[in-house]
């Protein structure tokens, strides 16, 4: 071998590396609306063979819930809620979603979020994936906006 071309063979088999390691296809969604708990935001977002059909943020009354265990005679100042997120994933394959969820006061401060990876379950249809958190009531009286950002991709 010519010693100029194995710079050449070098290069070519990072760039075969690096062309393997991005991922075959990704979405993303990203959306700011009006706070409201339980109402569904559609994101209609396609990206191969996922959907991601819409988004909640839910509150969850009675019973025991995530605020009692973590502050037991001490939760009138928490609530629990669940981000629910409804998605079809026709692939053979499971994928992953990264959400980052945030709601905001009306001085477009942060108050509270989500940011996690959630898995797109195989051959899933109309599914839904739920996240259950613990959160201040004082929190959900004052937000005023709802920040949606989801980058979803083969797992």
């Amino acid at each position: 071998m010519h010693r100029s071309s194995a710079p050449m063979l070098l290069l070519a088999g990072l760039s075969l590396v690096l062309a393997s390691a991005v991922p075959a296809a990704a979405g993303s969604v990203s959306k700011s609306v009006p706070f409201q708990l339980d109402e569904w935001i559609e994101l209609e977002a396609e990206d191969g063979p996922v959907t991601l059909h819409r988004i909640r943020v839910r509150e969850v009354k009675g019973g025991f819930t995530k605020s009692k265990l973590f502050r037991p005679g001490n939760d009138q100042y928490l609530e629990t809620i669940q981000i629910e997120l409804e998605y079809t994933n026709t692939a053979s394959r499971d994928w992953e979603a990264d959400l980052d969820v945030t709601w905001l006061d009306s001085a477009g401060k942060v108050i509270d979020g989500y940011h996690d990876d959630e898995s797109l379950n195989e051959n899933e249809r109309h599914e839904g994936t739920t996240v259950t958190l613990s959160t201040l009531r004082y929190g959900l009286d004052h937000a005023k906006k709802l920040e949606i950002a989801i980058e979803f991709r083969p797992d």
